[in-house]
């Protein structure tokens, strides 16, 4: 590794085993979305350098490695860096930008073409002419203005800052993704007819079309709710809390867009709990003798790689991830509060009483405080290696075939850890299958109680 400033290594980036020296035959076959992510992953370094008032005087081929694998390049030498002197008073000169960047607009093209960077003068000439454009394919939404920017320092495209280059990157992502998308499932039954007379869960979701940028994306609000507190009034109030959840998911769609919820969809998941929290409360002042009731209420906001959770009650909002079940939420029972506290049940009959006793539950004679609406447990967050307030706000990612389940008690009550598994095994690609298997599963267990299951696949 060689440099011509010492201490500056470190911005170096150091490669893993899988990385190899650069070579055009293997990035060549590196597909498209990696290609843009490895080139962000370049343009981050080379920003690193220039923030610290350096310039790297140019990149090489010869500089760099890839993990043919992954798509990222990292950048192993830097021969030619040098200190701005000036750095403080003018910054780095548009010459001494594009000197650094224009090797992006070339690796950029030599992917998404198929063939070898022409030479910037041609590039140039080739991109005043429309029609030799088309002839060539080279108008794929993106990649022109991004190749443009690299072509000279002068000209009203020239860049300013290489956090530009940064930006068209994620422009040009954006047009190549595949857009996610969401299937899913859902099912609720009564339960056994000699414990129950009607079903007091409900469940509802909405999935619709929005732009995340300019990228068409899945925005999708999915809720399950188990009704508590008389033969009908716990199921006034679930199904008042599911329809009301899904009007004020639109109405939150419809006032901020899907690129605002996608930044922060925890944030979101935990307002539209709060509101309908409010909306219970409310009724129960408009009909004081028809509203006695209350209900747990689980929620899930997916929002194109993004996903939040809002939470009060013991439904439970489950992540299947890579074969891996990972449980979302914190059951609101007094024997979670207990085992909290390292305190457990002395005989199996206690456990179970207090197993059943919830602790937390939105209700039509008063208000939930905001501060009592749960987003994902401390459990989750540190499963993904991320700080529990942090994961609440923004949300975590979401991937191509995780598989997320929302069930109401009757159903994780009933269905051993053991038996989840075999069904999501069985029935991880069909979400309805998976739906209908869970619900068929608490029955044959007794089905003492009302049983609600929603299974959403991510695609």
């Amino acid at each position: 590794m060689t440099s011509t400033l010492a201490g500056h290594d470190e911005l170096l980036g150091t490669p893993p085993p899988s990385a190899e020296p650069f070579e055009d035959e293997n990035w060549a076959r590196v597909g498209r979305e990696a290609a843009v992510n490895g080139l962000q992953h370049l343009v981050q370094t080379i920003a690193h350098y220039h923030r610290r008032g350096m310039e790297l005087r140019g990149v090489h081929r010869q500089d760099l490695a890839l993990d043919a694998a992954t798509g990222l390049l990292y950048l192993t030498e830097a021969p030619r860096l040098r200190a701005v002197d000036d750095f403080s008073q003018r910054g780095l000169s548009a010459e001494s930008i594009w000197r650094d960047a224009r090797l992006i607009g070339e690796l950029a093209y030599e992917n998404f073409m198929g063939e070898t960077y022409p030479g910037g003068h041609q590039m140039a000439a080739l991109l005043q002419e429309r029609a030799t454009m088309a002839d060539m394919g080279l108008l794929h939404p993106g990649l022109p203005q991004l190749v443009a920017a690299c072509v000279s320092p002068y000209g009203d495209l020239a860049m300013l800052d290489i956090a530009e280059l940064k930006d068209a990157l994620e422009q040009l992502r954006r047009e190549v993704v595949h857009p996610i998308i969401y299937r899913v499932g859902a099912r609720s039954t009564v339960g056994n007819y000699v414990f129950r007379r009607n079903n007091q869960d409900s469940c509802a979701y909405l999935v619709m079309e929005s732009f995340i940028g300019s990228t068409p994306q899945s925005i999708g609000f999915f809720c399950v709710a188990d009704g508590i507190g008389g033969i009908r009034d716990g199921e006034r109030a679930s199904a008042l809390a599911a329809r009301s959840a899904c009007r004020a998911f639109g109405r939150a769609l419809a006032h901020y867009g899907g690129e605002e919820i996608a930044k922060h969809p925890g944030d979101f998941a935990r307002a539209i709990v709060h509101i309908t929290s409010q909306r219970l409360a409310l009724q129960g002042e408009f009909e004081p003798d028809k509203n006695r009731g209350g209900t747990t209420f689980t929620c899930l906001i997916l929002a194109g790689t993004r996903a939040g959770v809002g939470h009060v009650g013991d439904s439970r909002a489950v992540l299947v991830r890579d074969g891996e079940i990972l449980q979302l939420t914190c059951d609101h029972t007094l024997s979670s509060i207990f085992e909290a506290l390292g305190e457990r049940a002395a005989t199996a009959e206690e456990a179970g009483k207090n197993g059943r006793t919830i602790s937390r539950f939105l209700s039509t004679s008063m208000e939930l405080e905001p501060a009592r609406v749960d987003g994902v447990s401390d459990a989750f967050a540190r499963a993904l290696g991320v700080e529990g307030e942090s994961v609440n706000h923004d949300g975590f990612e979401v991937r191509p075939e995780d598989l997320f389940l929302l069930t109401s008690d009757g159903v994780h009550d009933e269905v051993s850890p053991e038996r989840l598994q075999q069904l999501i095994a069985m029935h991880a690609r069909a979400p309805q299958k998976l739906a209908d298997a869970l619900i068929e599963q608490a029955l044959r267990q007794v089905g003492r109680d009302n049983s609600t299951a929603m299974a959403i696949r991510v695609e």
